[in-house]
């Protein structure tokens, strides 16, 4: 390892370039905002709930000598956001800002293993773009879960993920590296996990959690008819979201439900 190497800084400065240089690609249309970094053990406690729920698996079966979770999240422009906020099918920008960010996620994934790197760390993705499993509705790794336990935001509808400033149209990545980077964990009792489980089931809005009660300006907005007062049907929201994105059928592709709360 480089004596005085500062990760941090240098997975900073790499992003930042990485940013740069993608939005001045001539066939790049979206902008995108400042994206944020995020750290957090691979060890929280949090992970297991999830992987026990079967939200997501485990930081640690995806990667054994992972100590630290590097976590990014790339905020949309407000025009894209705006763009899709009428009524009907997504807009061009909404659908174009998903493509792209992909894009990105992947170059800034890149970027922060080379500064791992450089400082002699091992590093490895956690999933693939095409990582959708359809029995489950989600992808086998959830990058808005790392985001959650790294306190980078919380969830909205159909798991949308906000910031602290309530952006909603927002991209998020991850990877995982053998350094230690992250504060250490503290435990949780069951009734905690559980109940940010359940904090994360109702935030979702899905049908599952009790005490749902969509408005109907929500119920309305949703073109794939999927979402009722008692909440949001996650078959239906995927049936939609293939005839959008067949490949990754996820809420992101179509977003109208997520900027309600």
């Amino acid at each position: 390892m480089m004596i005085g190497f500062d990760v941090k800084k240098h997975i900073q400065r790499n992003v930042q370039k990485t940013m740069e240089e993608f939005a001045a690609r001539e066939d790049i249309v979206t902008k995108f905002g400042t994206p944020l970094i995020g750290y957090v053990d691979a060890r929280h406690p949090l992970f297991n709930i999830f992987m026990d729920k079967n939200m997501s698996d485990h930081p640690k079966n995806i990667y054994r000598p992972g100590i630290t979770l590097i976590i990014h999240a790339i905020p949309y422009d407000m025009e894209a956001m705006r763009s899709n906020e009428e009524d009907g099918a997504p807009s061009p920008q909404w659908v174009r800002a998903f493509t792209e960010s992909t894009w990105l996620s992947m170059a800034i994934n890149r970027a922060v293993r080379g500064a791992l790197d450089m400082a002699g760390r091992l590093s490895s993705c956690l999933n693939t773009p095409m990582d959708w499993n359809e029995k489950t509705f989600r992808g086998t790794w959830s990058h808005k879960l790392a985001a959650y336990a790294a306190g980078m935001g919380d969830f909205g509808p159909a798991e949308s993920f906000r910031t602290a400033d309530g952006c909603y149209g927002l991209r998020v990545g991850s990877l995982i590296t053998d350094g230690k980077y992250a504060e250490e964990v503290e435990p949780m009792s069951d009734e905690q996990l559980e109940a940010a489980y359940l904090h994360i089931l109702r935030s979702s809005m899905y049908q599952e959690a009790d005490g749902i009660s969509c408005s109907a300006e929500m119920i309305a907005a949703c073109p794939g008819n999927a979402i009722s007062e008692k909440g949001i049907d996650r078959a239906k929201c995927q049936a939609y979201c293939k005839t959008i994105d067949k490949y990754i059928p996820c809420p992101d592709v179509c977003g109208k439900c997520f900027r309600f709360k």
